[in-house]
């Protein structure tokens, strides 16, 4: 028995997640969800099969995804609802984005090999299987190749924030991602608050375009949860939230999870109505 039938922030094979788009929206039907969203990292592209899973099952789902800006001198992850997943001026800032990502794990690649770690872009490449790249493909590359014993001893030796492979990601700014979510008609969330310590910059952020907080998350606890809810009514700011699952790289994680109140819906589909009146009505 799942927690929630909706959960809004989810991984596939797209991006850095264990699972198909369709294996997710299927393990979606199972856990009895009703509404989701697929949220990979600065990519699109397993959208339509995970949405024709989702109809087949009577699962609504909800076009997302989940790109990084840079602020204060760290990495921040918005959350992307409910955009036009054809708008061009998106899909071509996405795929810049997943560009970076690439250009990123060639540099990290780099480093390794200075520290005497050869792993070719290929082998995590394939790991990736045709999704956008991220240290979690390079950490696997590095388990496989008996360089690490374990997925996070990858990030705590090499690929960590002060780690010796380390590289920062491409600058995007917190201005640019949310204009061109608002252009293609969706909105903007914060993404697991509660791991940034960045609170006091909230505020700043919802003046700048953010148009939401995901309140609800695996790694939020009660007074979190409590605390966000705050931030979100002063603010005036949407309220969403999701289990950030990953399949096999979140075992303790599942989809449904994290309990998500039925009452998020109605202001997002409103907010949704707002940018893209002629899509209202779904």
């Amino acid at each position: 028995m799942t927690g929630s039938t909706i959960d809004l922030h989810m991984h596939s094979t797209a991006s850095d997640g264990s699972d198909a788009p369709e294996a997710v929206a299927a393990l979606a039907e199972r856990n009895g969800l009703r509404v989701i969203a697929l949220t990979d990292h600065d990519c699109l592209d397993g959208i339509p099969a995970a949405a024709a899973r989702a109809e087949a099952a009577g699962i609504r789902l909800i076009p997302g995804a989940e790109l990084s800006v840079h602020e204060e001198g760290t990495d921040v992850h918005l959350l992307a609802y409910g955009f036009d997943p054809h708008d061009a001026a998106l899909v071509e800032a996405i795929g810049r984005y997943r560009d970076a990502r690439r250009e990123r794990a060639r540099k990290i690649l780099a480093r390794l090999k200075g520290l005497g770690i050869r792993v070719p872009l290929e082998t995590v490449e394939e790991i990736a299987r045709g999704g956008a790249l991220g240290r979690p493909h390079v950490a696997e590359a590095l388990l496989r190749g008996g360089h690490v014993e374990t997925f996070n001893e990858a990030f705590q030796r090499f690929l960590g924030t002060h780690g010796p492979a380390y590289v920062a990601k491409a600058v995007v700014r917190l201005e640019e991602a949310t204009s061109v979510v608002r252009e293609a008609g969706g909105v903007t969330v914060l993404a697991h608050p509660g791991t940034l310590n960045r609170d006091h910059l909230i505020p700043g952020w919802a003046r700048r375009g953010l148009d939401g907080i995901e309140v609800w998350h695996s790694k939020h606890d009660a007074n979190a949860v409590a605390r966000y809810q705050g931030f979100a009514k002063i603010h005036g700011l949407l309220m969403t939230g999701g289990s950030d699952y990953h399949g096999e790289r979140t075992p303790s994680v599942t989809i449904g999870s994290v309990p998500v109140p039925e009452s998020v819906l109605p202001p997002l589909d409103e907010a949704f109505r707002a940018r893209r009146p002629a899509a209202s009505g779904r």
